[in-house]
Formats: C-alpha cells, structure tokens, sequence
C-alpha cells in the first residue's frame, strides 16, 4: 500500500500521471482543500507548484471538520426520526380521542340499559 499524505489545495486540480500499462491516460482529480494522497502524486510537479504546506493547524481544522460534517449528518437523522415520532404522537393521540369518544358513549349506552333493566325489575 503506497504510503498517503497530506496536502493542502486552494482550488481544485486534474493532475495528468501519464499512461497506465495499457497506454491509457492516468489522470487525477484532487478537490480544493486538506487532501490525502498517495506520496507520488505529492511529489508530483504540477501538484507541489499548486499546493502550500500542511500546518498541524489545517490538520487539526480538517479534523474538526470532519467531526462536524458528521455531527451534522446525525442532526440531520434525528431531525427525520423526530418528526417521524410526531407523526406517529399526532395519530395516536387521534386515535385516543377516537377510542375515548366510544367509551363515553358505550358508557351512556351501560347506564341507559341498566336503567331500563331496573325500571323493567321495579315494574314485575
């Protein structure tokens, strides 16, 4: 495994590697910003002439970086779930009123009966 390293791009790059072992071109595509790439492409003309010097300040940045790039992503899931959970409260609050609502009235409809039942024992 080649080894990796850093550097540091202020605007993206196509670096031209030359030709594969079947004659095609090896290009590479490096975005602007904190890259890890292998050691031959650093050291590469076109590379070094476009990229500064890696400070531990730019290392220690793009680790913050990355950790916020997924702190936003999981802000992102649970945002989904919560709104998914309160759907999913809204319906069943709906459904408990529904439910309620039918316990009142077989409860009207208990007492109505058990009236009548005692008017009908009272009348024997």
């Amino acid at each position: 495994m080649p080894k990796m390293v850093q550097i540091l791009l202020t605007k993206q790059l196509t670096v031209n590697l030359g030709r594969d072992d079947q004659g095609e071109a090896k290009t590479v595509v490096l975005q602007a910003g904190l890259q890890e790439v292998e050691q031959d492409v650093a050291e590469h003309w076109f590379v070094k002439a476009h990229a500064q010097e890696v400070s531990a300040g730019d290392t220690h940045s793009h680790g913050l970086q990355v950790a916020l790039d997924a702190a936003n992503a999981a802000i992102e899931s649970l945002t989904a779930q919560t709104a998914a959970a309160d759907g999913k409260i809204a319906e069943l609050e709906k459904s408990g009123k529904i439910k309620d609502k039918e316990i009142a009235d077989l409860k009207v409809q208990l007492t109505k009966a058990q009236q009548t039942a005692a008017a009908d024992g009272k009348a024997k």
